[in-house]
Order: structure tokens, then sequence, then C-alpha cells
């Protein structure tokens, strides 16, 4: 699988109680720290109860006699119990109220360390980090040496970029105090996030000496040497991690993405079975185990993991959208349909939805609405360029051709170097019976691309429908020779030489030899069969074709052999039908004449 950042998907480093995993460190400052560090955007507020309204302002006066020592004016006193008060209500208004009054207290009592601290920290939950920082830097001002200040600073530090200086402050804070778990794990995420590996594992190293049972600190340095892409430290770490605490969630989430970068899939899918055990409706584990089970092909266990994703609520779209090709691959083109007609009216300008809805809708042959859609794909689209050759398709399937070819020489002119246009280009010509033209399209895509396999093949093909067998073998074993084991060649080349009635022997060997290769390939059994026939081993033939139509019912050319088969043998009536199952596939003038010439012999 493609090597993903870990630390972008495995991002949970704030842990709750019902992680059963320590949350450390107060309010905002941690979340915000940490998300940023580890990619997610997590704002929320420490838990609190609600203290009744009656207590809110002996509450606050009480405590001011402790947070503001020094005292503080009466204005900023009223200001600091509205807010203390509206901080508690569970509104939009309330909280935006809450923010103004501390910063009235603030501006009629400056000087105060309490408040300053109270505001920037409120601010900075807010997601007002340059006003935050304004005021955090007041309050390391009023005293330097306060470790509540230096903490803020350090995280909003950390959310403005600037980890230099919350580096600084958090080196700073350790060296005073280097039991402090809080500040030592937020300088470990610094020190990964600045890619300074060997001080975050020296920091972590020694934290263990000193608390052996903390489930962190392992955790953190599988984390780290997953960073560094040592995925065998990585493992040991977080199962050290889990022997401490065998249902951390965030230790089985980082194992299962582990195994799935060393390509252990059946690990990687207990690893996440695990972690639902813990909590079913982990999102990261189940859209994970969803598509290991995608690629395993289990897509009935797949879309009912998605399915229960889903039912949380609030899911991105691109759940909806794995849903919605899971149906399509299972060939439930409505299902597919039914959902990402929602999400393109959710998305309109997403045009990857667009591109699978109208794949959907033209699979149910809703061909007009399909074309629609691919057709407004607009160029410079990393999706274009496929929903033009779907368009090309379309055109094709409702006989445009001219306006097939349009689009296939407009893609060919941008796209000069997809070789698989000359090909679709050179097909579209015999079928519509210009085989000199689809000729002379492959001969001029060759001065290009003369080596090409693919190209060089079609010319054989046309070649041979052009009548040229000779020049069609030579094409051929020219392929051969670069690839002997080329079945479709080997069967191409040995077929030929059936239909000429020539070097029938060669033929043989040729034809078992590619039957080795692909023992199920309906057309091999097929051009055996014929060559038996040519044989006159009527017998023999018909084994062959009756293998061969187990395998493919809908060859045109197979039905016609097993009725020629058929005729030879004298079983005229499954002759007959075998011909009308060749023109129910294709109308052939030939086996029109065939049938009627047997119905005048019936008669």
């Amino acid at each position: 699988m493609q090597r993903e950042n870990f630390s972008k998907i495995s991002s949970r480093f704030v842990h709750n109680t019902n992680s059963k995993v320590r949350s450390y460190g107060s309010c905002a400052v941690v979340i915000v720290l940490l998300a940023a560090f580890f990619g997610v955007a997590l704002f929320s507020g420490c838990s609190t109860v609600k203290p009744p309204v009656e207590r809110q302002v002996a509450m606050t006066l009480t405590k001011s006699a402790v947070v503001f020592p020094d005292g503080v004016s009466a204005e900023s006193l009223y200001y600091f119990s509205v807010y203390n008060w509206l901080r508690y209500q569970n509104s939009n208004e309330a909280r935006a109220g809450a923010l103004q009054s501390l910063k009235r207290a603030v501006k009629s009592d400056p000087g105060s360390l309490y408040l300053r601290l109270e505001l920037a920290e409120l601010l900075f939950k807010h997601r007002q980090v340059s006003d935050a920082l304004v005021h955090a830097e007041a309050a390391l001002e009023l005293d330097p040496r306060n470790s509540r200040a230096r903490r803020l600073l350090a995280g909003i530090y950390t959310v403005s970029g600037d980890k230099k200086r919350a580096v600084k402050q958090y080196e700073d804070l350790i060296a005073e105090n280097p039991d402090n778990s809080e500040v030592l794990f937020y300088l470990v995420a610094l020190y990964v996030e600045t890619a300074e590996y060997e001080k975050a594992l020296e920091l972590l190293k020694d934290y263990r000496q000193k608390h052996p049972d903390d489930v962190l600190a392992p955790f953190y340095q599988g984390k780290i040497y997953a960073e560094l892409k040592l995925y065998n430290d990585a493992e040991r770490y977080f199962k050290e991690a889990l022997q401490l605490e065998p249902e951390m969630p965030d230790a089985w989430l980082s194992l299962g993405l582990i195994y799935e970068f060393t390509e252990r899939r059946e690990e990687a899918v207990a690893a996440y079975k695990k972690l639902l055990e813990i909590d079913d409706g982990d999102r990261q584990a189940l859209e994970r185990l969803g598509q290991l089970l995608v690629g395993d092909g289990d897509l009935d266990a797949a879309l009912e993991i998605f399915k229960r994703l889903r039912k949380q609520g609030d899911v991105p779209a691109s759940i909806n959208v794995k849903i919605a090709l899971i149906y399509f691959q299972q060939g439930s083109y409505q299902e597919a349909a039914e959902i990402l007609e929602e999400l393109h009216a959710e998305y309109p300008q997403k045009q990857r939805i667009t591109f699978y809805l109208a794949s959907s809708l033209e699979a149910l042959a809703r061909q007009d609405e399909a074309l629609k859609l691919f057709l407004s794909i607009p160029a410079g689209d990393d999706l274009y360029y496929d929903a033009r050759v779907h368009a090309a398709f379309v055109y094709e399937g409702r006989k445009e051709f001219k306006l097939c070819e349009e689009v296939l020489n407009e893609l060919i002119a941008k796209y000069p170097e997809k070789i698989g246009l000359y090909r679709m280009l050179a097909s579209l010509h015999q079928k519509q019976g210009d085989d000199q033209g689809a000729l002379d399209i492959l001969n001029k895509a060759l001065v290009q691309y003369p080596d090409d396999y693919k190209l060089r093949f079609a010319l054989g093909v046309v070649y041979n429908d052009l009548g040229q067998a000779s020049e069609s073998v030579v094409v051929m074993q020219g392929l051969l020779k670069e690839n002997p084991d080329d079945a479709t060649v080997l069967n191409f080349i040995g077929y030929t030489y059936v239909e000429q009635g020539v070097q029938l022997d060669d033929a043989e060997q040729l034809l078992d030899r590619a039957l080795e290769i692909k023992p199920d390939s309906g057309y091999i059994l097929d051009s055996i069969g014929w060559l038996y026939f040519a044989r006159k081993d009527y017998d023999k033939a018909l084994e062959y074709l009756l293998k061969a139509r187990e395998k493919i019912d809908d060859d045109p050319v197979l039905f016609e052999h097993l009725g020629d088969i058929f005729l030879k043998l004298e079983r005229d009536d499954e002759a007959l039908k075998s011909y009308r199952r060749s023109l129910d596939i294709k109308e052939d003038k030939k086996i029109s004449e065939k049938m009627e010439k047997l119905l005048q012999k019936g008669k």
C-alpha cells in the first residue's frame, strides 16, 4: 500500500476516560497543542459542573481574595463576576458575553496576572490566537517565572507555527521540573514535529526509568519509531503499551497501521476488530477495516462495516462514496446511482462524484444523463481524460460514430502519449467496416511508438481482417519472440493456421501451449475444437466446443462453429439452434444463409 504519514492517520493523542488513557493538562491548551501536532482540529473546554446560579456571585467574591491578592477595582470585580456566571451558560450569546465581560475586567485592571491569564486562555479557546498571544505575553511580563503563562505561551506558539519559541518554553519548564509529565509529553510532541527524534526518544527513555508503568511513554516511543519508518521497533513499543493497558484504543489503532504498512493484512484486520470490541463505534477502525475488506474482495463484509459507520451520522461524503462504489462493483447500479445522485446534489462541484454517478447511469443504460455528466467534467480536472473516454464509448454504443471519432481525435491531440486512444480509434473504423482506415491509423501510431506491443497486436488483427493472413502471422510471430507465453498470440496464430487449412500440426502445438497457459479460456477451447473440425474429427471437435460454450456464451463465432459441427453430425435441430443463437448475438448474412439452407432442407 502507499505509505501514508503515520501521525496524520493515527491522530488521536488527546484521550479521555472513555479511551482508558490519561488526559493531561488544562482545557484548550492541551487539546489545541496536540491537535495541531497530530493534524486534527479539536477545540473543546474542560468538563465542568454548573454551580447553582445563586452561588455565582458568592463564589466569585470568595475566590477573589485568593486570585487577586493585591485587590482589584470594584468595576473589575463586577465584570469578572458577570464573566464567571455567563461562562456556565450553554448558549453562544452567553459565551460571547463572557468573553466581553472578561475583556472589560482586564481593561479595568491590566496589571492583574490572573485576569490576563484567564483572558488569554479564553481567547485561545475561541481560536483568537493572535489576541491570546498578546495577553499571554503581557502576563509573562507581569511574572516571568509563572509556569501557567509559559505553558500557555508554548501552546500558542505551537498553534501559530513558532515551534522554536514553543520548544524553548517547554525546555525551560522541564529543566525546572523534570517530573512534569504534562510538559514532557508536549515537548516530545514538538520534538517529533521538528524532526528532533533523538531528543524526544531520550526524554522518553529517562521518563520511563522513573515511571515504568506510564502507558503513554511506550506509546509515544512507538509513534516516533513509526514516523521514522522503523516499523519493527514501533510494533514492539505499541505492544509494550498494550501490556500496560490492554484496552488502549489508540495503541490498537497504531498497531493496525503498522501491520498495514508492513503488508500484514490479516493481522491488521485482527487489530481493528480488537479495537472495535473495545469501542464498537470507533470511526478510524471501522474505516480502515472496511478498506482492508474491500482490498481483500470481501465486499459484503466491507459494505456492512461502512453502513455501520454511516449510521453514526455526520460522516464525510467519502464514506457514502465508498458504499456507492461497493454497490457498483457488486453490479447493484441502481443502489449506487441513488446514493451518488444525493451526493451530486449536495456537492455538484466534486468531479469525482460526478464521474462515479455518470458511470453508474451508463451501466443502467441511462445514456443521455450519463453523457451529459461525463461531458460536464472540465478540462484540467484529473478525471477529464477518463470522462471523455467514457463519453466516446457512449457515443459508440449509440452508433453516433462521428461524434465518437471527434472525441477520440480531440483526446489524441491533447494526450498523444495515450497509446490506447489509437487502438480505440482504429477499432471504431473497423466497426464501420473501414479496415483500411484502421490500418492507416495504426501504422501512423507505430511511426511514433514502433515498439508498442498492443499497437502491433492490433495491427496483426487488422491485417487478418483485411484478408492479409501472411502479414498478420508475421506481426504475431514477432510478438511471440518477445513473449513466448502470450496465450492470446499463440491462439491467434494457431487459429489462423486452422482457418487457412495449413500447418495444422504447428497449429496444434501452438494451441496446446496456449491451453496450458490459460486452461479456462473458452476462446482457446473453441480454436482447438475448430482444429479437430478441420481434421474431420467431429466428435472430438464437439467435445471441445461444448467445453468452450460453458466458458463463453456470447460469442457469435463459437455458436457458428457449433452449428457447423452439429450439421456434420446430422443433428440439424441443434445446428439450427446454434445458428439462431449466433444471429441473436450479431447479425451475419453468411449465417442467415446457412440457416435458410438448413430450413429448406427440412422441408
